[in-house]
C-alpha cells in the first residue's frame, strides 16, 4: 500500500535541498526514495543484498539489537509481544497484538499504543540505516472489502502516528494484508486474536551495509 504522506514528505524534501545540492548527491537519494515506494513487500524485505563477511556480522549486530534493546523491555510475552529473527537472521520482526494498538473495530491509534510504537522511533533517526516495514493483519471475521479496509485504515494511521512524532518517513513504509497472511487458522477465538496483529519488519538498509563492509557497524 503507498501512502500519500510518503508523496507529500518527499515533495517537502525536494523543496528543501537546493538546485546545486541536488546535482551533487541529492537526486540519486530521491531517485532511489522513489524506487522504494514502488516495491511490493516481498521486494522491500529482501531490497538490500547481504553476502559474505557483511551479512554475517549484520546477523550478529541484529541478533544483539533484539536481544539486548527490544527483547524483555518492550516486547515480552507479558504484552504477548514478540522479537524475532527472519530472513536468515538479517532481519528483526516485531509482532504486537492489533488489541494494544487499537480498540475493537476502530482505526484511531490508542494513547496507550505510545509505550509500544515509541521505541521503533529510533530505527527511523538515521536514513537507511533500517527500512522500517509496518505490515497490518486482521483475522477472517467480516467481509473482505471490511478486512481489506480495517488494515489499510489502521496501516495508515499508524504511518501518521510516526510522522506526527517528528519521524522521517522517507525510509517508512505501511502495507495492508487484510487476512491473507494467517499465522495460525482463524478456528478460535484465541487464533483469531493471535492473527490481529502488527508486525514491524526492521530491514538493513544501504548504510548499514556501508558499514558493515568496513568491518563495523555503529549505530
Amino acid at each position: 500500500m503507498r501512502n500519500q504522506l510518503k508523496i507529500f514528505s518527499k515533495a517537502l524534501l525536494s523543496a528543501a535541498i537546493s538546485i546545486s545540492a541536488l546535482a551533487a548527491r541529492g537526486e540519486t537519494t530521491l531517485q532511489r526514495i522513489d524506487a522504494l515506494d514502488e516495491m511490493s513487500f516481498r521486494e522491500m524485505i529482501n531490497s538490500v543484498g547481504l553476502d559474505g563477511k557483511s551479512a554475517d556480522l549484520i546477523r550478529k549486530f541484529q541478533e544483539k539489537e533484539g536481544r539486548n534493546r527490544l527483547y524483555n523491555k518492550e516486547y515480552n510475552a507479558k504484552n504477548s509481544s514478540m522479537v524475532e529473527t527472519y530472513r536468515n537472521k538479517e532481519v528483526l520482526l516485531i509482532t504486537i497484538p492489533a488489541s494494544k494498538l487499537f480498540a475493537p473495530n476502530e482505526v484511531e491509534v490508542r494513547k496507550e499504543a505510545a509505550s509500544l510504537l515509541a521505541p521503533l522511533k529510533r530505527y527511523l533517526r538515521e536514513p537507511d540505516m533500517y527500512r522500517v516495514l509496518l505490515v497490518m493483519h486482521t483475522d477472517n471475521t467480516g467481509s473482505e472489502k471490511y478486512r481489506e479496509h480495517i488494515t489499510e485504515e489502521r496501516s495508515t494511521a499508524l504511518f501518521d502516528w510516526f510522522v506526527k512524532e517528528g519521524c522521517d518517513p522517507r525510509y517508512l513504509f505501511s502495507y495492508a494484508y487484510g487476512d491473507d497472511m494467517p499465522l495460525v487458522e482463524n478456528n478460535s477465538l484465541t487464533n483469531r486474536e493471535r492473527n490481529r496483529r502488527l508486525e514491524v519488519y526492521l530491514v538493513p538498509g544501504t548504510k548499514m551495509l556501508e558499514q558493515a563492509k568496513k568491518g563495523r557497524i555503529v549505530f
